[in-house]
């Protein structure tokens, strides 16, 4: 007769249980290590990025303004600065080797920009980018001047100006007509709203341009706009004037959102060996005149919160600003952008 034995199946002893929930715990909590980990980098590339994006658009608008300063046609402004004829100029339609550019150093608690406190602001002035050419020469330096159309739309009152690679003026327009041809011509007469003489430097031959002269200035404002913990959001601001010498400057436009902080350093030639021996803030520079490039450090901020720990706490990001340290009190990402621009038109 043949014995046949049923199998028999245990199950999990407590032990053995124990040791498989200990072990999924810890997977468990591993996997969650790694998701914060890969999270917070993430954030922080994030952040990174969106910090370079910000910095590299502002300096570029900048620095575009700050090359090009003193700007009047191919003539370098040291050489042969712009003549004024016009009436009562306006600061900001006097271009010379001194107004050209024009620092502001640690700006007061009320200040002309509605500026933040203890930030750096700049004025450049050059010839703007809108321009028109003579349609044919000049009889004489005090004819009238001709070119085609008006697609930047001047007018009488607006102070321009006209110029080549030799010589340049600066003039408030008395008159304007239009002929059926398109072509418009400018007079520049007399008078006490007017110029102080009918003459130009002289006589413009057709390769000279026709220009209005441009401010440009660059400041840090409150935007008004707050962080989801209260906190102010701060901007790089841009204010721009050029035709309509009648009216106003442009309202300011918010060019970069992020920028808190801006300061500004000057290379100044101070024993005309036509090159930098010194960086000066505002107060500082001796002359504009001998100013031969700017140097910007940014303080831009990333627009996410608590994506490193605070001030105090052991993730808190430290790093120094115009030779100070940051307190983070909001956890975003900060990081200090410098650049340097060469003033074209001192480049010898």
């Amino acid at each position: 007769m043949t014995m046949r034995y049923r199998k028999t199946q245990s199950g999990f002893g407590l032990v053995e249980l124990m040791i498989a929930i200990t072990l999924g715990l810890v997977l468990s909590a591993a996997l969650v290590q790694v998701f914060v980990a890969t999270r917070s980098s993430y954030r922080v590339q994030e952040a990174l990025a969106q910090i370079q994006a910000s910095s590299r658009y502002a300096m570029h608008f900048m620095g575009k303004d700050i090359r090009m300063a003193g700007y009047h046609g191919c003539a370098s402004i040291d050489s042969a600065a712009p003549n004024n004829w016009a009436v009562d100029t306006p600061d900001d339609y006097i271009l010379n080797e001194n107004t050209m550019i024009v620092g502001y150093d640690n700006l007061g608690a009320t200040n002309q920009f509605n500026a933040v406190p203890g930030t750096d602001a700049i004025t450049v002035r050059l010839a703007s980018a809108d321009s028109a050419r003579l349609e044919k020469n000049m009889d004489a330096s005090n004819a009238n001047i001709q070119v085609w159309a008006n697609a930047f739309k001047f007018d009488v009152g607006d102070i321009v100006m006209i110029t080549d690679c030799v010589s340049s003026d600066i003039f408030r327009i008395t008159s304007m007509s239009k002929d059926s041809g398109g072509s418009v011509t400018i007079s520049h007469s007399v008078s006490t709203t007017g110029n102080t003489q009918p003459h130009l430097s002289k006589s413009y031959s057709g390769d000279a341009q026709f220009v209005a002269v441009e401010t440009v200035h660059y400041f840090i404002r409150d935007t008004g706009r707050t962080t989801s913990d209260g906190e102010p959001i701060h901007a790089l601001y841009v204010q721009r004037r050029k035709q309509d010498s009648q009216g106003g400057a442009l309202a300011p436009a918010e060019l970069v959102e992020g920028i808190e902080n801006m300061q500004i350093t000057y290379g100044e030639d101070t024993n005309n060996t036509g090159a930098v021996d010194t960086y000066v803030d505002a107060a500082s520079v001796t002359a504009w005149g001998n100013v031969k490039s700017v140097r910007i450090e940014l303080l831009v901020a990333s627009q996410e919160e608590n994506v490193v720990g605070q001030a105090g706490s052991a993730t808190e990001q430290r790093l120094r600003f115009n030779g100070q340290d940051v307190n983070n009190t909001d956890g975003r990402y900060r990081a200090a952008i410098k650049n340097v621009f060469t003033i074209r038109n001192r480049v010898r």
